[in-house]
């Protein structure tokens, strides 16, 4: 959503109409928009309806409504792509569909989501299945867009606001080390592979844990741990301020942006190989890099940084160089550029390629 935000604002400063349909159940939005972007609400039943009902009953809306008076209609997540694909085949509505992808939905939302078995083998053939729909796709990395298996999907790219993401002036010096992770429930951001790996650890490391932690989630017990609830861009660096390291275990990204966000603040990353990574992590030189689903290799990573403080300092140097180099600004102009295009496929003076945005 902070991405949509950024987009949307984006497209209302360059002049254009921008309309976010958002369920009622759901429907503040988690950021400022422009005063030119509309916020429509559709109605999903009373509060007294299922949450499952609530869900399905907002598709069907958006499934009626979400291409009406456009000229490009953006999906992004699986179930609003067949909406917005429904919305134009029954209303044969003009408006160039594109879907952004973020994340290989078949695992992060599908086999590795924090449901029972049918319920994910579910969403995984829907995911995988979102693809093959005529949407033009736009992602954010190169491995996202194999994934998909549509090469001539549009990498964006991902970006930060280096005004908010910048290492602190002076980092307070502690005993121990504070190492900082993600706590989600589920597989999918491998948050029980940290938890492993931190069991593997020596009892006697100097080390402290730091939880950034948006779901319920289990707390260590063997090392002294503090879990936060940041809700906003200034919060979560102020979480990545307090820590030396940190810990991104996901299994499935398609980018991977808190990892660019600790990089960006000056923490030591060790990371998974998770796909979208790739895009900016360099194992060794800006970062540690282990298999995911390796709770043993992570722990020998966390130790081995601990126990290295030249070798912290070098990655910390190598990883501010990098992160210096992703402007959310860029990203940005890249996207509204290829809406733009796309609008222009379906205006009578159209003519330009999307894909050349």
């Amino acid at each position: 959503m902070k991405s949509l935000i950024g987009v949307g604002n984006a497209l209302a400063e360059r002049g254009h109409r921008v309309r976010f349909l958002v369920p009622d159940y759901a429907a503040a939005p988690p950021g400022a928009l422009h005063p030119a972007v509309q916020v429509r609400v559709l109605r999903s039943g009373s509060t007294w309806v299922p949450g499952t009902a609530r869900k399905l009953m907002y598709l069907v809306r958006l499934a009626t409504t979400a291409t009406a008076g456009a000229d490009v209609c953006l999906a992004n997540y699986f179930t609003t792509a067949y909406a917005a694909w429904l919305s134009r085949t029954v209303r044969k509505d003009r408006a160039a569909l594109a879907y952004n992808v973020r994340g290989y939905e078949p695992l992060s939302h599908g086999l590795l989501a924090h449901a029972n078995l049918p319920s994910r083998l579910a969403r995984f053939s829907l995911a995988w299945l979102s693809y093959r729909l005529p949407l033009r796709k736009i992602v954010t990395t190169n491995w996202l867009r194999d994934q998909t298996g549509d090469q001539h999907a549009y990498v964006v790219g991902h970006g930060i606001d280096p005004g908010v993401f910048r290492p602190p002036r002076e980092r307070r010096r502690h005993p121990a080390l504070t190492i900082g992770t993600i706590g989600r429930l589920g597989d999918a951001k491998g948050y029980p592979d940290f938890l492993r790996a931190v069991e593997l650890l020596p009892a006697g490391l100097p080390i402290r844990v730091r939880i950034a932690a948006p779901d319920p989630v289990t707390p260590l017990t063997r090392f002294p741990v503090v879990v936060e609830q940041p809700t906003t861009e200034l919060a979560m660096a102020g979480f990545y301020a307090e820590c030396d390291l940190f810990v991104f275990s996901s299994r499935a990204e398609g980018f991977g942006l808190p990892a660019l966000e600790a990089m960006a603040s000056g923490c030591a990353l060790v990371t998974t190989d998770c796909g979208g990574v790739r895009a900016f992590a360099r194992p060794n030189e800006n970062c540690l890099m282990v298999p995911p689903n390796d709770p043993r290799a992570l722990a020998a990573a966390i130790g081995r940084l601990v126990g290295d403080e030249q070798l912290r300092a070098g990655l910390i140097y190598a990883g501010i160089a990098t992160a210096q180099q992703f402007s959310r600004e860029a990203v940005l102009e890249r996207f509204c550029d290829y809406v733009e295009a796309l609008s222009d496929t379906v205006r009578p003076s159209g003519g330009r390629d999307p894909r050349s945005g």
